[in-house]
């Protein structure tokens, strides 16, 4: 089964940002289409604006064939970076999970691939994505993991987000967390989505754009 939404905003950005917060995925785990460019026009460019449209959807489940066909591919590319950076002996796994191959490696030889608050391992994953999507968009999604590290850091999140959201209610006022990646506010939005109390929205732009905690009134 897909999941789509439709998103308008004042820039394309904006507007996948909305849809991925509002199907609460990360930005590997949709195709998007861009409907409408944005524009201005009019009066110093205010009057007669057009807003960008785009369209995102999720693919909850790879068939078989998809996921033999991108883990093929994903271990030539695998193989190809790994002999350039003079890294051929790291081991790694690629498993299926129901909407995306995930790529393990673990290790004292990859630890480097994890990088500033996780930045190395995001482009890592980024850049396997792109390549795979600039030869065929039927490959399926790439996740990657290294050392655990982001089953680790969304624990971290998810007792994070539940302890702002507790003392949101306790002290009656909103919490503005630190600016925070894509993946990490989506963590935080989908732990608190199911409570009734609370409720969280994503203010300012990339990269210092962070999530808000405030309460829910019905």
């Amino acid at each position: 089964m897909k999941k789509i939404t439709e998103q308008i905003g004042k820039t394309t950005e904006e507007a996948i940002r909305k849809g991925l917060e509002d199907l609460k995925v990360s930005r590997d785990d949709v195709k998007i289409e861009i409907l409408e460019e944005p524009s201005s026009g009019g009066v110093l460019g205010i009057l007669s604006a057009k807003m960008a449209k785009v369209r995102l959807t999720v693919d909850k489940k790879i068939s078989d064939e998809q996921f033999e066909k991108t883990a093929t591919k994903v271990k030539e590319i695998l193989s190809n970076i790994f002999r350039i950076t003079g890294e051929s002996d790291i081991e790694y796994t690629v498993d299926k999970k129901e909407n995306q191959v995930l790529i393990k490696l673990n290790g004292n030889k990859v630890g480097h691939l994890i990088g500033y608050k996780g930045k190395t391992i995001e482009s890592f994953q980024s850049l396997i994505n792109s390549m795979l999507q600039r030869e065929d968009e039927e490959y399926a999604k790439v996740f990657v993991e290294i050392n655990d590290y982001k089953k680790q850091k969304e624990e971290k999140l998810r007792k994070l987000a539940d302890k702002m959201a507790n003392n949101v209610i306790k002290f009656r006022k909103p919490i503005r967390l630190e600016p925070m990646s894509a993946y990490e506010r989506l963590i935080i939005h989908t732990e608190l989505a199911s409570r009734d109390d609370v409720e969280t929205e994503s203010i300012g732009e990339e990269p210092r754009r962070r999530v808000v905690i405030k309460k829910k009134y019905n």
